[in-house]
């Protein structure tokens, strides 16, 4: 969630001299193997073939076979009537959970969002989070990367980088809960390594549905040091719970990060350089 754009906030244009740098979703995003993407998807098509039947007789009629596939597609990106996609929703979760914690005033939000910020009152009621930061966009131009965490919370004696994940349903297709995947731990060691973070308003930019966050030399003159912390904690929201999971985020985890943004290199430029042109047959007319 955490590089989801503030609802006040626009993509811009790269200035002059401004290093771009991958977002840190962008990195996991193409070096994982996204299983759990992959098994929603597959569900949010299942079910829509399902429920839509007369829906894709119809295009079949109408349009063909291709054009029922695509339909069948698109599905996971189209939301059920009256809801909003997974994206859409856990970025509202995320937004009401962050103005709780930075104003402890619970937001107005709508029926869809309400269970999921109950279930985090609940948890802040019991755990009592010390807020240290919200929303801080962090750097490493060495690495070439920077990200927005959702919070440092202090938990007791521990000062731990949070992350919020959210799923609408509680319990996966075998009746077990849901938690939140290990890539999370990928993320927050991103964070936690970064060089500095920025205390100016965050600029990204997207080229080609990839997300860039640029950074400006006068930028770097103002940035300031990243609270140190002793760990992380992904809290996870569903409308039936919300619990917090320690999460490792050490060099170790690091360095998999560092092996993460080469395999996302590897997809997003060098894979589309290394093949040339078919060989040309030789002449051998004048043989």
């Amino acid at each position: 969630m955490s590089d989801d754009l503030p609802r006040d906030e626009q993509l811009v244009e790269p200035a002059e001299g401004d290093q771009r740098l991958w977002s840190v979703t962008t990195i996991i995003n193409q070096s994982s193997s996204n299983r759990g993407l992959i098994e929603w998807a597959a569900g949010e098509t299942a079910r829509a073939a399902i429920t839509g039947m007369k829906t894709i007789q119809a295009i079949l009629a109408d349009d063909g076979e291709d054009a029922a596939v695509q339909w069948l597609v698109g599905a996971r990106e189209r939301p059920r009537k009256g809801q909003r996609t997974n994206k859409e929703l856990g970025t509202a979760v995320h937004h009401a959970c962050e103005q709780f914690a930075i104003t402890g005033t619970k937001p107005d939000v709508d029926a869809e969002v309400a269970p999921f910020l109950d279930q985090f009152d609940k948890w802040c009621q019991i755990y009592q989070p010390d807020y240290q930061a919200a929303e801080m966009t962090v750097y490493n131009p060495s690495y070439g990367y920077a990200g927005t965490l959702d919070a440092i919370v202090k938990l007791g004696e521990l000062t731990l980088i949070t992350d919020y994940k959210s799923s609408k349903k509680d319990k996966d297709d075998r009746g077990k809960p849901r938690s939140p995947w290990p890539d999370v731990a990928l993320q927050l060691a991103a964070y936690r390594h970064a060089e500095f973070a920025g205390p100016w308003k965050t600029r990204r930019y997207e080229y080609y549905r990839r997300r860039y966050y640029l950074l400006g030399e006068d930028e770097r003159a103002d940035a300031v040091e990243i609270p140190k912390v002793d760990g992380g904690l992904c809290i996870y929201l569903t409308p039936e719970r919300c619990e917090a999971y320690p999460v490792r985020c050490d060099h170790a985890v690091f360095e998999a990060f560092l092996y993460a943004i080469e395999r996302a290199r590897w997809s997003l430029e060098m894979q589309r350089t290394v093949l040339g042109d078919p060989i040309a047959a030789p002449d051998r007319s004048a043989a």
